[in-house]
């Protein structure tokens, strides 16, 4: 039996998941939240929303079906983009179920859905976690992505930094546990 080799980007994003999901399910995170929230501008404008659409539904079926159509051509599809394709499946449901379990409400009075967690950052940032994975050359560029799309949540008072902040870690870790179910390493 092969022993278990000890990843610490895993276990860092374990440990990020598991305090933030307990600081927000305790609520010791609601003051930092509070803080955070007053500290920055409320950004409204017609590019806020153009960028912030950038982490909704169509990008990541674009790039979806992009990762799907490149494994296509190559033959089958390698354990990455099933970890990939997996982690969007599943973590997009986690997300759904999160939301009603916590039923944070939003920090803007004007937006009727669920705050906890961020379904546009989960959505960059687990396309950051795949990308950077397969195009290690671009892990800034995609990792600025999904930071980039936390930020314009944040800007728009539609979100907490709890919020994003998990999202920011969950997707990864969502990532790296499937892939290496299916076989592959924690890289």
């Amino acid at each position: 039996m092969e022993k278990a080799k000890f990843d610490a980007k895993f276990t860092a994003l374990t440990a990020g998941v598991f305090i933030v999901l307990v600081l927000q399910a305790t609520g010791l995170i609601y003051g930092i939240n509070e803080w955070v929230n007053s500290q920055l501008p409320l950004v409204d404008t017609s590019i806020m929303h153009f960028l912030t659409g950038l982490g909704g539904w169509a990008p990541l079926a674009i790039f979806f079906s992009l990762a799907a159509l490149s494994e296509h051509r190559h033959g089958g599809v390698t354990v990455r983009t099933a970890a990939f394709l997996l982690a969007v499946a599943f973590g997009l449901a986690a997300v759904g179920a999160l939301k009603l379990i916590f039923a944070e409400p939003r920090p803007g009075p004007d937006y009727g859905t669920y705050a906890f967690p961020s379904g546009h950052t989960f959505r960059a940032a687990v396309i950051a976690a795949y990308g950077s994975d397969r195009w290690r050359k671009y892990a800034p560029a995609f990792w600025a992505y999904a930071v980039g799309i936390a930020l314009t949540r944040l800007l728009l008072h539609v979100h907490w930094f709890s919020d994003v902040l998990f999202s920011l870690l969950f997707a990864p870790w969502l990532y790296l546990l499937l892939k290496s179910l299916l076989g592959g390493k924690f890289e």
